[in-house]
Order: C-alpha cells, then structure tokens, then sequence
C-alpha cells in the first residue's frame, strides 16, 4: 500500500506539467480539414462544359495566426522584420508589429489573422509546417463548397460578399473562425475575414486579356453567387507582386498528408 502511495506522489508532479502545458501545444497547432476530390468552375477561361477538377488535399481550418506566426519567427530568424532581405519583401512586412517578436496583442487582439508578410514568407511559413501555399485552384474550389437553403439566402450571401470585399477594415480585424462562414468540409473563413495568398496567385492568361474589372467580368462562366466576387478576388491577386505586403492579406497552408498522429485532435489530449 505504501509504494502504491508514493508511486502516485511521485506522479503527481508529472500530471501538473502535462496539465499544465498540454493545452498551450494543442492550441497551436492549427487543425487540417480534408478537402475531397472534386470539381468547379472557375472565371477564367476554360475548356467549354469542362469544370476544372481537383484533387483532394487538406487545408488550414482557419488562417495562420500573428501567434502562430511568431512562434515561427522564433524557429527562423531569418524571417523576422528586422533580418528579411529586401528581395523577399518590401518596407511595409509587418510593419504594424511592436518588434521582430511583439505583434502588440493590445493594439491588434490576440487570435488574429497574420497580416502584412509578403507571399515569401507566406510560403516559407507553410514549408516550415510540412505543407505549401494552397494552389489558386484548390482555394477556390473549397470556396465553392458552400450549401444555401434558398436562392434568397444565396442572393443575400451574394450582396454582403461584394460589401466586405470594397471595404475590409484592416484597423480591427476579428478573429480566426469568428465570421461563422465556413465550406461544407469546415473550411472557415475563406471569406469575410482578410483575403488569402495562393500559390500561383498571378494565373497565366491569354495576352489580349487586359487587367480591368470589364474583361474579368467577361470572363465569367459561373453564373451563380460567386461569379462578381471570383472575379474581384483575381484581378486583386494578378494586381500583386512576391514582394507585397498589405494588411488585407494572409494566408493559410496547404498539404498532401494528414496531421501527424502526435498532433493534438479538436482540442483533445492524449
């Protein structure tokens, strides 16, 4: 009875540091959602009647956070704003940010999403996670896995959509999973919060097809709720270099595989 009593002493400590600690690894790992096989149309021109299909992967549930971001910083100094060489971005790389290492949660909230790093750094965040940049196709179709009871609330979706889009307020950004818009997989967020990098995020299109508002819009052939809203979303990103930074932008990552199994579950410990 008595080793019984102190095997349990001795044990005690072990369970307050696990109890201790356990929580803060899980919540920042960012789960991945299993984005299955499919199909879509996008609005750039396509074989006629042929949706563009894609294979399945998994993405971010949600977009990486100024927290998650800074513990990357930590592991690789040679991102932090005061080391970046200017190839890889410009003036404006987390500009906003106290220091290399203090987003100054007080002005910006905590759990929001990393804003103002450039798409080289964006990149090389999700390569440091085993992963990549979601390709533009990939993003997109996970977009379009969105169900409506009705065409009303399609149409109502539609309206708000365009409003967010001509107007983010980059000065009070809500936090990650907070916009309860989310695909039919548990994507969050992939509207209404800040747009995203992607990967090939300048498509190669035909010359004669000019950078306007009017031949994007030409270029259309959904002819649902995105349409308008597809078309913003890629005359925005062809308008982008490697090298920009703005605070209307983040991102989130891509992958071929599943979380490792050592990866902590919806918040479940072992």
């Amino acid at each position: 009875m008595r080793s019984q009593t102190n095997r349990v002493i001795l044990a005690l400590p072990l369970l307050v540091v696990m109890t201790i600690f356990m929580p803060e690894v899980a919540s920042s790992q960012t789960a991945r959602v299993l984005v299955p096989e499919g199909s879509f149309h996008s609005v750039l021109p396509e074989i006629p009647g042929e949706p563009v299909p894609v294979d399945s992967f998994y993405m971010d549930e949600t977009a990486v956070t100024n927290e998650e971001f800074v513990k990357f910083l930590k592991e690789n100094p040679e991102w932090r704003r005061s080391e970046i060489p200017p190839i890889f971005t410009n003036d404006g790389y987390l500009r906003e940010w106290r220091s290399d290492l203090d987003p100054g949660y007080e002005k910006l909230g905590e759990n929001r999403p990393v804003t103002r790093v450039s798409w080289y750094a964006a990149n090389a965040y999700c390569s440091d996670q085993g992963g990549r940049l979601p390709t533009l196709n990939q993003w997109e179709y996970s977009a379009q896995l969105m169900e409506f009871e009705s065409k009303t609330e399609m149409r109502t979706f539609s309206s708000e959509l365009i409003n967010w889009y001509s107007g983010i307020d980059v000065n009070n950004l809500a936090e990650v999973g907070s916009t309860q818009i989310e695909n039919t997989e548990g994507v969050k967020d992939q509207f209404g919060l800040v747009m995203e990098w992607v990967e090939d995020f300048k498509p190669i299109i035909a010359d004669e097809l000019s950078l306007d508002c009017g031949t994007v819009g030409r270029m259309n052939t959904l002819g649902s709720v995105y349409s308008y809203a597809a078309s913003i979303r890629y005359i925005t990103r062809m308008s982008f270099n490697a090298k920009i930074t703005t605070g209307m932008v983040g991102f989130r990552c891509a992958y071929d595989e599943p979380a490792p199994t050592s990866q902590y579950e919806n918040g479940n410990t072992l």
